[in-house]
Parts: structure tokens; sequence; C-alpha cells
């Protein structure tokens, strides 16, 4: 691996309210480590790039309201880059503010003016506040606003035992269910002493590879669909529906809700080998014709020159900013925790070849190959996977967890590699096996900069292009 490509960052802060002590989660290219911070203050790190401004303002920022009469200095476009983001984010009391602040007025230049979308949006999904800075055709600044449906996550989960936990744990982020609650069960298991058999990994590790099909394949058909490239569109719009299919199967639910619990994996019924062949045989031909689809688009001269140089963020970008998943990999920075777990290996799953670095340029024609290589490989490992599961017999009464009464107090946390890239959880654990504090970092929360920074310079109308190749998370910062 080369030196130039190493993958260090801080990618989560955690305040623990009992000591009042400060933990950091930094990121290496395929682990994860937490370490206390000593005497940190948040208020002397504003301008410190150690910290990813996002990350500072999501993990440490409070709630100042409305900002209806914040204007700003001005040479705020003259600014570098930090010092610009600073003085949208640090409120009057030199507090930052967090991800919900609205109200920004921006100083407008002469042939510039202000693109407001949402957070009312015509799509059924969830608020968010995008304000564009354009001159002419050209957008300048983007200034992105979340939090306009504040769920109260944090203070659902005190208190709260494992198996309350979990149905919460599968809300977080919809989409990435299999990510959150293989994160959370990993916590408790950590804080009750539950050692996991292979079988009972391998079988989480086969419900996240299946979220991540089914999601791939539904982003490419909606880049496609951008484009006007509407073969794959109309592909991808159907056969999304059989990686949901495959984990209904297996679970009872599309999306793969009450299934995961500490200690163990409940599905539907017991499967024979046949069965789980014929699983693996519909991700393949579901596979098959995906691919036939996007092996035209990449041999199309106009797909590609309308993906090429479109949204472009660069390595130095994702270094400093702390970005992760796929927007760092989009880069061709080689990062994904799935690196790390062994049985990944020991099963013959291939997840960074070098062949792809060439392709992999920063740009939305990255993102779009990036899905295409990452499907292709998980679909490949589960096609060889899935028959050789040993599932058990569905299990019926009290679960492993119930029958844990005592658990070692403290803070533990887990990260797992979704499909956007590592959920983050931190958990502080009390002797009975309740939820004290909590800290829950999805990947959008950093990888929301990442596209304020990759539509700078480029056309207004090619904004929803650059949006749906980062496909990020609204309710992952909505906590």
């Amino acid at each position: 691996m080369s030196k130039s490509l190493q993958y260090n960052a801080n990618t989560g802060i955690f305040k623990l309210d009992r000591t009042g002590e400060y933990y950091v989660f930094t990121q290496s290219p395929t682990t994860i480590v937490m370490n206390s911070l000593r005497n940190f203050k948040p208020e002397d790190n504003y301008d410190n790039p150690e910290y990813p401004l996002a990350l500072l303002r999501h993990s440490l920022g409070k709630s100042g309201g409305a900002l209806e009469d914040y204007s700003l200095y001005p040479d705020y476009l003259k600014r570098d880059e930090r010092k610009r983001e600073l003085s949208v984010a640090v409120n009057p009391d030199n507090t930052l503010n967090n991800l919900e602040y609205r109200g920004l007025k921006l100083p407008i230049g002469n042939n510039s003016y202000y693109h407001v979308v949402g957070p009312i949006h015509a799509g059924i999904i969830e608020p968010g506040h995008f304000r564009f800075y354009v001159t002419g055709e050209m957008i300048q600044f983007l200034h992105i606003r979340l939090g306009f449906q504040k769920r109260g996550i944090y203070d659902l989960l005190k208190n709260r035992t494992a198996m309350q936990t979990m149905p919460l744990a599968e809300a977080i982020a919809s989409d990435s269910t299999i990510s959150y609650t293989t994160a959370f069960a990993n916590v408790f298991e950590q804080a009750a002493g539950m050692k996991l058999s292979d079988e009972t990994k391998l079988l989480r590790l086969v419900l996240l590879e299946i979220e991540r099909v089914a999601i791939h394949i539904a982003d490419l058909g909606a880049i496609a669909g951008d484009i006007g490239y509407y073969p794959l569109l109309g592909v991808c719009s159907t056969d999304r529906g059989v990686p949901l299919g495959v984990m209904e199967t297996l679970t009872g639910s599309r999306f793969g809700k009450a299934c995961i619990f500490p200690g163990e994996v409940r599905l539907k019924k017991e499967f024979s080998k046949n069965e789980l062949i014929a699983l693996g045989e519909n991700l393949k031909n579901a596979f098959g014709r995906v691919e036939t689809q996007i092996l035209r688009a990449l041999k199309s001269s106009t797909i590609r020159e309308r993906l090429h140089d479109c949204g472009n963020i660069s390595r130095n970008q994702v270094y400093r900013n702390g970005f992760v998943g796929m927007a760092a990999r989009c880069t061709g920075v080689t990062q994904d925790l799935r690196l790390s777990e062994e049985l990944y290996v020991k099963t013959g799953m291939t997840l960074w070849l070098e062949e792809y670095k060439e392709e992999l340029l920063g740009d939305a024609w990255a993102r779009f190959y990036l899905r295409y290589a990452e499907l292709k490989h998980s679909v490949q490992w589960l096609i060889s996977i899935l028959p050789k599961l040993a599932i058990p017999a569905p299990a019926k009464g009290e679960f492993l967890i119930q029958k844990k009464k005592k658990f070692k107090p403290g803070l533990y946390f887990s990260s797992i590699e979704g499909w956007r890239g590592p959920v983050l959880v931190a958990l502080d654990i009390s002797a009975e096996g309740k939820i004290l504090q909590s800290y829950v970092r999805d990947p959008s929360v950093l990888n929301w900069h990442a596209l304020e920074l990759a539509v700078r310079g480029e056309l207004i109308g090619d904004f929803p292009l650059n949006n749906k190749s980062f496909n990020l998370s609204y309710l992952g910062v909505d906590l």
C-alpha cells in the first residue's frame, strides 16, 4: 500500500457526562480505536485540523435556535476554508452550534443570488435545507442544514435494556438496519461478556452484505435515472427487490428488522442447503441483469462524459475532513473496516483491488463505478457463502441477553462498515445492563461536507446528480 494513501482521522468525539472526560475515536484504513483526551477543551480546537469541524459540531455543538439576524463578515468569501466555515458555526457565546442551525445570511455579490431548497421536499424524504450561493449557473458555495425533525434518540435510549434498545437501533437509519443493530448488539455483548460463534458472526456478515447489495443496486439506478439512462434505471428499480426479497425470506423483514439481538441472530425458519443455494441463484440472476446494463453504460462515451469530472473531491480533502466509507474510497483511499474482519478473509471476500484505482478519482463516475465494484464482489461472495451457512432452527422463548443479570459497567463502542461507511456506536452501560449515555455517529455526519465541497464550481443543474452519487442520510444526523 502506498504511504500516500494511508488514512488516519478522528471520526468521533464523545463527552462522558458522569466523568466529564472526552473520548476520541480515531480511524485508520482498517480499524478504529478509542482514546481518552486529556485536558480537552472544545473551544481551543475549533481551528484544529485534527478535528473535522462537522464532527465537532455534531458531537459537541449546542442548539442555538434560529439565527434570523446572523450576518457574516464582508470578507467571508476571501477566508480560507476552515475559518470560513467557522464563521457560520460559532455562536455569540463562543460555543459551536450544531447541525440544526438555520436562518443564515450571506453577503451576495453582483450577478449572484441564493438558490434555496427545502426543508420541504417534493419527494418523500427527510427534511433538509440546502442554500446555494450561485453566480450565473455556477455554484460558489453550498451550506446544508439538517435536524428539522429531531427525534430525541439519545433521550429515548437512556435507561433502556438491550431488548428495549434494539427496536430503536433499527430506526436510527432504516436503510442501514443491519449495520446499526450489529453495532448495538456488539456493544451489549462486550458488556455482558458474551462470545459469538463464527456461525453467528458469519450470518451477520451475510445480512450486512445483502443490505449493501440492495442499496447499491437502488443507487446505481437512481444515478442512471438522473443522467437519463433508463435501461439501467428500469432494471435496478425492479431488481433491487431481489436482495430485499432474500432478506425478507431469511429474516421476515425486507430491511432485516427484529432478527439481530445481542448474542444471536434469529431467522424466520430453518433453511436447507438447497433453499440457500436458490437464494444465491436469485441474487446471481438479478446481478446478471443489472450488470448487463451497467457494462453498456460503462462503454457509453456519453455517460462517461456526463459523470467524469463532475462533483470532484480530492484525497487531500478526505484526509483533512475525515470523510469515511464510499466518500473516501471513491478517491482511491483505502479505508474499509471490513478489511480487519478475519471471517471475510477466511471466506474469500475480496474487498479492495488495485485494478480499480484508475477509476476512483473522486468524481461522480468514481462513486458510480465504486458501487458496481462493491456490488459485484458482495454478490460473488454471497453466492459462494450462502450454501455453507449453518442455520439453526428458529430460537423460541427467552433471548440470550435476557439471561444475563450482571454486566461489567463501563464505556464500550463498536463500529460496523455499513454500505455508506462505518457507523459508530458508543454506550455507557450500567451494572444492570442499562444505557446511561449514548453516542451515535453516522457516516453521513462527516460526508455531508464532502457534498458541499463537491458541488463548488459545478452547474446548479448538476446538483441532483451529485447529491444522488453520495446518497447521504438525513436521519443519521437527526438524532
